[in-house]
């Protein structure tokens, strides 16, 4: 029997650039002598009391037959890292869902048990303010492990060819037919995707994962269909805040106008101009609008400082 499932797409920038413009830069809101509007109601919005949970321990039924590596994976991650939920009364309901769906299931995932269910229990030892320690219980049934089967890239639009080789994206797919079926490997495939077409001026693309599961066999086919969207050129850049020498080296670094807009190097700039850009610089002062109607990019850099006293 075979089963069809979408994946879940996942976010394919790791890093976003802001796209409004006409408003004051924060690095600009410290010049003032007073508090702008945002930065009031910023203060008047007090930040949510946390816990900070720590797992000393990590505990699996022997019964489930969760590998040893896979326990070894999961208690090392657990323990390595601090958890620091909302105050609220379900935040130990809500921690244990969070390790079980990402800790435990992504864990096992990664090694071709798809459809496996995993819960966890926190049991409280002690807390000191809002430091407290837990124990982990972990319980999981497998399923079946299943291998990769086929694996191909196709237009979302079938009267639409798509701009990259299909041959060139299936590369970026770290899994072969007959390995263990990993969404880990699809989750790094989809981001190379990502990179790839943002490279090239897609930056609106959008890949559709499907999966269809052949239970006789043991194997599980996936179709990344593209949804390629537009391409974007670079139609304006723009710099304040540095003077006309600055600007020509900064410019070098970036896509010429008319040029396809590369978001890579856009990423990219600030860690490319370290040495020559104000201090405090960062991707907040960054503003980029796209105009899906002309397919042209405005890029805004505002990296004003404060007049001397």
């Amino acid at each position: 029997m075979v089963a069809r499932r979408v994946l879940p797409v996942v976010p394919l920038f790791l890093t976003s650039i802001p796209c409004v413009f006409g408003q004051l830069p924060k690095r600009l809101e410290k010049c003032l002598p007073y508090p702008t509007l945002a930065q009031e109601i910023r203060e008047m919005q007090p930040a949510p009391a946390r816990v900070r949970v720590h797992v000393i321990r990590v505990e699996f039924d022997s019964n489930d037959g969760i590998p040893a590596d896979a326990q070894e994976e999961i208690s090392g991650k657990l323990q390595s890292r601090v958890f620091e939920p909302a105050l609220d009364s379900a935040y130990l309901n809500d921690l244990e869902n969070e390790i079980a769906d990402v800790g435990v299931r992504g864990a096992l995932r990664d090694r071709g048990y798809f459809k496996v269910i995993a819960t966890a229990r926190l049991t409280p030892l002690w807390r000191e303010a809002t430091d407290i320690s837990v124990v982990v219980t972990i319980s999981a049934t497998l399923g079946p492990q299943y291998r990769a089967g086929d694996i191909r890239i196709e237009s979302a639009d079938p009267d639409r060819p798509l701009t990259i080789s299909p041959e060139i994206l299936r590369g970026l797919i770290p899994l072969q037919r007959g390995e263990l079926f990993s969404t880990e490997r699809v989750r790094t495939g989809l981001e190379n995707l990502g990179r790839v077409y943002g490279r090239e001026g897609y930056v609106d693309m959008t890949p559709e994962p499907e999966t269809q599961v052949d239970e006789e066999h043991g194997t599980i086919d996936l179709a990344v269909r593209i949804d390629q969207q537009v391409q974007y050129r670079v139609g304006s850049i723009e710099f304040l805040g540095v003077d006309s020498m600055t600007r020509e080296k900064l410019i070098e670094s970036l896509p010429k106008p008319g040029e396809v807009f590369d978001s890579a190097k856009l990423n990219e700039f600030f860690k490319v101009n370290r040495a020559i850009l104000p201090s405090d610089a960062s991707k907040d002062d960054v503003s980029v609008r796209y105009d899906a109607k002309t397919r042209m990019v405005a890029i805004l850099f505002d990296l004003r400082t404060c007049p001397p006293n």
